[in-house]
């Protein structure tokens, strides 16, 4: 059983009932403490009234706290209120079950019946007593064994030797009809009443059906003590045998010898335990005992409440009772059923994000490996507990929870199963709860394709806070708490709605965020079109992941900023849409030094105003060529990286078919100039950026990538200590410049034929922040030598992510132009070699490969070979060598005719 959110409460005495104002805010404390909706709804808590505590200094001034006049009183309350002629005060109801098994005086490894779903301390107390449980199936709609399913377990044990029925949520339990089913008489049923104190089965109260009846003073029970339990029978005999076995076996009047007057001498006839209850726990419950009915009226108004507000919400069924009586009401469980749209542990960890605790009732025992091998399971399996399991959830309920936190769980549940009806997105903050950030998180909910899911707003008016909800979300702190409110709401995503924060604000909400490992997003377009208030039209560039045939993943954790914090970092073709998107996330996790380095001044001194508010920190930008390696060894020299993250590369798969030289200039002998310069200088960590072109490559792009990998790969076997190299593999990176669906909008707005290469051609997709990720979880994964892929599902057709961006921007007819393969291309890209073993990695949704060594083992003699023959400009002698180092690849080189494909303007690139 998992308890969400236990409070223990803790109430002044003089009140008769706790104060419904003393539950503990959520959130920032004293901005919400005055109210309501600020409010934590813990599962459960526990209240000892004013007459129990008076009670309880009673005993303790007294002097005798053990076993004594107030535990017998206590029994005579108690055998009364349940119509029982006998109550034995025990430690806790499963050591009553126990007792009341021993008492039966079946012989050793009898066959007893347990319901599947039960607690598990009951199945032991059969096992404590030397029997052997017999596991029986439920009914998926009452959560109890059915006559069908006793008399399957009974038939599995062939004759079993009692029963255990327990009377679940405090419903009746048909406690006759089951007997019959079993073929025992009542007399060898003992009844679990953990729940069902206040339940009748028809008209008979619950402790008076059967041989004996195990209650709970459990602190969360429907009569709170703290530990606790009793038994009742109508069997003086059995008894006498649970008295005399609760006081390891003694006289069941022992405890009197340490009386005035009392006597040393006492018999053991036979077995017992240490399962007493004690004075200061009778006391106690007899004092609450007054309460109880009182208590019960009010669960079952609660109750009431629950039902009435569920009933519309499509998934939540509640469990029926099996039989008439009187529902004890100590738990409302409901059925997370599939049509609700979410699942149940989901539901559990949304609902705790709302302050909001829930609890299951019960793991089934033969989920458990000690009952798998101690107990009997029917041939047939339990398919009705393995069916109900996934399903049950335990719901806020005791006498003094509030109506308005009942109406709160319920209008969180209806919420969510509205939600669940469409696609889940990355879970949202939205920076600012006024008139923008309502209406963004009100367009972000209506219309899921844009594939973000709002959870709440950060805000810095008081007022807001002390409201506590705005536009249905709650406001979850102040834009100082952005960087605990991330992980503690599981936030993937910021947005800031604010139009007029101011730039340096902005950029402490923005690292704040990327050091917590969410992405940022603020869109000036939004913004203006929020003055249009058609603010769901304006967000067009939000529609992107709803076309990748998947919801966009949440890929870099917190625990990446372990490798940059602190640390000097090196991103090469940092200008560029990949390196400059690395830029901000790893200057978010507190480098001590973060350095450009490109080719291309223009792009550094874009990406310097971008980062600073200012282009003077030149101490930190580089303007190099990879190729140049004396520059980059001085470099590597005067800067001493301890973490490169290599991004610089020509990626335009038609342009190097024409021009392989230049290909291998930057692609291949670039990555070795820096890999050298990082292996001499002692670098922590170098990632490699690769593309899924470089597995099995028949283009001059996948060619000089793999290469590239294969140079790390080597780097790894002679690095120094210390030094990790990796490489990861992207697919086609969605919004990089360049990309496909910025040229198809382009091509759009024109007024041109989309010009797509074939109509089966299909690709990998990420996003560009996935693509980020990737590159950061795998600086924190490595231990050297890996390539890592993003599990993407599956690749998606090129055609059918064209016409879906189309019908995006409200052009359903898309006219479409097929250009043919262009040479290089892949019909159908593939993640891995055939050759290359991938397996799992830590991070659910990263794949790491390792390189075969079929490679030839002169590699790096053959290097020298390539670069002269690019040094030359020499493309048919760059294609030969090529080919003999990557078996597969075509040596020939594309015709001199015009190449249609290059009417197509977009890279087919990473």
């Amino acid at each position: 059983m998992t308890v969400h959110r236990l409070r223990a409460r803790q109430e002044p005495v003089e009140h008769p009932w706790p104060p419904q104002d003393r539950l503990e805010p959520l959130g920032r404390g004293a901005d919400g403490a005055g109210e309501p909706d600020r409010r934590d709804v813990p599962f459960a808590t526990t209240w000892i009234s004013p007459e129990a505590r008076r009670a309880a200094q009673k005993v303790f001034a007294s002097g005798w706290v053990t076993t004594g006049r107030e535990t017998e009183r206590f029994e005579d309350d108690f055998a009364a209120y349940v119509s029982a002629a006998h109550a034995v005060a025990v430690s806790s109801c499963t050591a009553g079950l126990e007792l009341a098994m021993r008492a039966l005086g079946l012989p050793a490894g009898t066959p007893v019946l347990v319901p599947a779903l039960t607690f598990c301390g009951a199945a032991q107390a059969i096992l404590h007593a030397g029997l052997q449980p017999v596991l029986v199936d439920v009914d998926p709609g009452t959560g109890m064994p059915t006559p069908a399913t006793v008399a399957a377990a009974a038939a599995a044990c062939r004759r079993p030797g009692a029963m255990m029925v327990l009377h679940y949520t405090g419903a009746p339990a048909p406690v006759a009809e089951l007997a019959e089913a079993a073929g025992l008489p009542l007399a060898r049923v003992v009844e679990d009443a953990a729940h069902a104190l206040g339940a009748t089965v028809g008209e008979r109260p619950v402790g008076s059906v059967s041989r004996a009846t195990c209650f709970s003073f459990y602190a969360t029970k429907n009569l709170p003590i703290g530990e606790g339990g009793m038994v009742t029978t109508e069997d003086p005999q059995l008894a006498d045998r649970i008295r005399r076995a609760r006081l390891h076996g003694m006289s069941a009047d022992a405890w009197r010898r340490a009386l005035p007057g009392g006597s040393w001498r006492y018999t053991v006839d036979e077995a017992g335990l240490k399962a007493n209850m004690t004075d200061v726990q009778a006391a106690i419950g007899r004092a609450q005992l007054r309460h109880l009915d009182h208590w019960q009226e009010r669960r079952d108004a609660l109750a009431a409440q629950y039902t009435a507000a569920l009933a519309a919400v499509p998934g939540l069924e509640p469990l029926r009772s099996p039989a008439p009586g009187r529902h004890a009401r100590h738990l409302q469980v409901v059925r997370v059923t599939e049509s609700y749209g979410t699942g149940r542990d989901e539901l559990v960890e949304r609902l705790a994000e709302h302050g909001i605790g829930t609890s299951v009732h019960f793991i089934p025992l033969h989920h458990m490996p000690y009952f798998r091998r101690s107990a009997i399971i029917p041939a047939g399996g339990l398919p009705g507990a393995d069916a109900l399991f996934p399903q049950l959830l335990s719901l806020p309920l005791y006498p003094h929870l509030p109506e308005r936190s009942v109406d709160r769980v319920c209008a969180h549940l209806a919420r969510h199963a509205a939600a669940s009806r469409h696609p889940a997105g990355l879970r949202t903050l939205v920076i600012g709860a006024g008139e923008a950030g309502r209406a963004l998180a009100r367009d972000l909910a209506r219309t899921p394709q844009y594939g973000l899911e709002p959870v709440g707003f950060l805000d810095d008016d008081p007022a807001k806070l002390r409201a506590g909800f705005v536009g249905g979300l709650p406001v979850l702190g102040t834009l100082e708490d952005t960087g605990t409110a991330v992980p503690l709401h599981r936030a993937e995503a910021v947005i800031v709605a604010i139009p007029g924060l101011t730039p340096t604000s902005f950029r402490r909400v923005a690292r704040a965020a990327e050091a917590a490992g969410a992405s940022v997003r603020y869109l000036p377009s939004f913004i203006a079109a929020l003055r249009r208030d058609v603010v769901g039209d304006d967000m067009r560039e939000l529609d992107v992941r709803a076309l990748i045939g998947r919801a966009e993943m949440h890929v870099v954790s917190p625990e990446a900023g372990t490798v940059i914090a602190g640390r000097r970092v090196l991103v090469t073709g940092a200008g560029g849409s990949i390196g400059s998107e690395l830029c901000h996330q790893v200057r978010a996790f507190g480098p001590s030094r973060l350095f450009l380095l490109d080719h291309d001044e223009s792009n550094l001194h874009r990406l310097e105003l971008e980062l600073h508010g200012d282009a003077l920190h030149s101490d930190d930008i580089v303007i190099s060529d990879i190729r140049d390696r004396p520059r980059i060894d001085q470099i590597f020299r005067q800067l001493r990286p301890e973490v490169v993250f290599h991004a610089a590369a020509h990626k335009h798969l038609p342009l190097l078919e024409l021009h392989p030289c230049e290909g291998v200039k930057t692609n291949v002998r670039g990555t070795e100039n820096l890999v050298r310069a990082a292996a001499a200088v002692g670098t922590a960590r170098f990632v490699l950026i690769s593309t899924d072109k470089a597995a099995d490559p028949v283009s001059v792009l996948g060619a000089t990538k793999r290469l590239a990998e294969l140079i790390v790969h080597h780097a790894q076997q002679d690095a120094p200590p210390g030094t990790v190299f990796a490489a990861v593999r992207f697919g086609n990176v969605l919004g990089s410049r360049g990309s496909l669906l910025s040229v198809v909008a382009q091509q759009l707005g024109a007024g041109f034929p989309v010009t797509v290469t074939h109509p089966d051609a299909t690709r990998f997709f990420m996003t560009v922040e996935e693509a980020v990720g990737l590159v950061l979880e795998a600086a924190r994964m490595a231990r050297g030598d890996e390539i890592f892929v993003l599990d993407m599902k599956g690749p998606v057709r090129i055609v059918d992510l064209v016409r879906g961006y189309a019908s995006s921007l409200h052009v359903p007819d898309v006219d479409i132009r097929y250009t043919g393969l262009r040479p290089g291309e892949k019909l159908n890209e593939t993640l891995f070699s055939a050759g290359e073993h991938h397996t799992r990695t830590a991070h659910p949704r990263i794949l790491a490969a390792t390189s075969p060594d079929s490679h030839p083992a002169d590699l790096a003699q053959r290097l020298p070979e390539l670069y002269a023959a690019a040094d030359g400009n020499d493309t048919d002698e760059v294609r030969r060598v090529l080919t003999d180092l990557l078996p597969g690849f075509p040596a020939s080189p594309p015709t001199s005719e015009p190449q249609a494909g290059l009417a197509d303007p977009y890279p087919d690139d990473f």
